[in-house]
């Protein structure tokens, strides 16, 4: 079973979503021209959504 243009987009705007490229960006290559259609393609991947669950975890707290 092959992948239809539809799902090709999809997974290209959640690849490039995932490499931080600019929405306006993902919206020029995947055509769209409204912003919150081409946002429901973007869907971070776990490993996304551990670095920015890094970037939030306050430090550990250390006692002495």
């Amino acid at each position: 079973m092959g992948l239809d243009l539809h799902q090709l987009r999809h997974s290209a705007a959640t690849h490039l979503g995932e490499a931080e490229i600019p929405l306006q960006l993902i919206m020029g290559k995947t055509r769209h021209k409204n912003p919150r259609i081409a946002r429901r393609y973007v869907r971070p991947g776990a490993e996304a959504i551990a670095k920015v669950t890094k970037c939030w975890r306050p430090a550990a707290v250390t006692t002495d």
